[in-house]
């Protein structure tokens, strides 16, 4: 799959669609940016509440987005 990595601010929000993945780069953890259900990554780096609408990265460092 080819990946093409987004460059975004956090401070503007998280980008999301269908199309669009979180990576997390601490465990290799890949999920999708509009999960059905609360989904985090193994290691926890990255969370998505999705009763509130939030997304939480502890490690932004370790974090990419990518189509």
């Amino acid at each position: 799959m080819k990946r093409d990595y987004l460059v975004f601010d956090p401070r503007n929000g998280y980008p999301r669609g269908k199309d669009i993945f979180y990576e997390c780069e601490r465990c290799g953890d890949i999920i999708p940016s509009q999960p059905e259900d609360g989904i985090g990554c193994t290691c926890r780096n990255i969370f998505i509440d999705v009763d509130a609408g939030r997304v939480s990265v502890k490690e932004a460092t370790k974090f990419s987005v990518f189509k």
